[in-house]
């Protein structure tokens, strides 16, 4: 898949809007704003147009380039080449703007529940970010639905498959479909057992709570999805 290609045909629609591109009318938040927000990357607000949108340009540049995987890709190229609408995010979600943590909840089945909700849960806020464990939320609905609509809204969504809990592998191919950005992670005692579908997607392996935190936090960091200290 040519990201480059998919990026020059995103900058060309937009660019060529001047009134959006370089004055910022009738709104300064536009297609490149709306693509960034979609898949959890900061952005800048700021009162001349032209130069906000160059610089937001930049950032998304980097997300579809160097970053985006060829579900996010796709989706891309669907919004810019067949005017596809991105999928609907309800803001007033639980999840909205925060990290969507699938993971084993069984202690019978997983002895390491604790250890990867700590090293995930620190992990994330170590980039000022907020974890969202469904478990723990208070809620009336079916838990299907429930899930489905947290997964739809949430910023990204990190996966831990120690134990290979089908549950896990569901939530993740289901944020993947959607476009969101998906981190795996595995203790190292599991990994060989991976899928050999998701074994292709780089995993990060674990052996205790602190080398998940730090290991997520980098992935975190370097996927562009950290929150900037202002």
């Amino acid at each position: 898949m040519n990201s480059r290609i998919i990026f020059n045909e995103f900058a060309k629609k937009v660019q060529s809007d001047r009134d959006y591109y370089i004055f910022g009318k009738p709104s300064q938040i536009g297609m490149i704003e709306d693509t960034l927000a979609f898949f959890g990357l900061d952005y800048e607000i700021k009162s001349h147009s032209g130069s906000m949108h160059e610089n937001n340009l930049k950032i998304l540049r980097d997300f579809i380039i160097n970053k985006a995987s060829d579900e996010q890709l796709k989706l891309i190229n669907e919004f810019v080449g067949n005017n596809k609408p991105l999928p609907i995010i309800n803001p007033l979600s639980d999840t909205a703007g925060k990290v969507f943590v699938s993971m084993p909840m069984n202690h019978d089945k997983c002895a390491d529940v604790d250890i990867i909700r700590e090293g995930i849960g620190r992990g994330i806020r170590n980039t000022g970010n907020e974890p969202y464990f469904l478990d723990k939320a208070a809620h009336n609905m079916n838990i299907t639905v429930k899930m489905i609509d947290e997964i739809s809204s949430c910023k990204f969504l990190v996966a831990d498959f120690t134990t290979h809990n089908t549950g896990v592998y569901y939530e993740a191919g289901y944020a993947r479909a959607l476009g969101k950005t998906v981190i795996h992670t595995c203790k190292k005692d599991d990994f060989q057992g991976l899928h050999f579908d998701v074994k292709q997607i780089q995993t990060l392996s674990w052996s205790n709570s602190d080398e998940l935190a730090d290991s997520l936090s980098k992935q975190i960091t370097a996927s562009g999805l950290g929150i900037k200290n202002e």
